[in-house]
């Protein structure tokens, strides 16, 4: 606990997202309605995604176009989030994750199977 986690495409292996900051924040605020969605004057834009009972801290980084979110128990949740977000914004796009404690890139699997996804993240 108290890492982060990070995802983005696998810009290493010539990846990008096909999707602009704005898609992103259409496409979350269609998902998840009641979403709040900061400005991005800094180049971070901070998202309150709610899901279920609670409401998940998120952060995107316009320039490099990294998803952010902090470890949390269970972890399960955010990462079920991610898992449809991507499934929707970007599902044939290769994506690695990593955290701040390891910077390994690790794949990301966008099955349509959202479990195969959340135990990459909760092994």
């Amino acid at each position: 606990m108290g890492s982060s986690f990070f995802v983005s495409a696998d810009q290493p292996n010539g990846a990008f997202w096909p999707f602009s900051t704005g898609q992103l924040v259409g496409t979350i605020t269609r998902l998840w309605p009641g979403s709040a969605v900061g400005d991005g004057r800094d180049g971070v834009l901070e998202m309150d995604i709610p899901l279920d009972d609670r409401t998940l801290a998120f952060d995107w980084d316009i320039a490099h176009q990294v998803l952010r979110f902090p470890d949390q128990d269970p972890l399960a949740e955010p990462a079920r989030l991610v898992h449809r977000l991507l499934r929707e914004v970007a599902p044939d796009v290769p994506a690695v994750w990593w955290t701040e404690d390891d910077a390994t890139l690790e794949p990301i699997d966008l099955s349509p199977d959202p479990g195969i996804f959340i135990r990459g993240f909760v092994g």
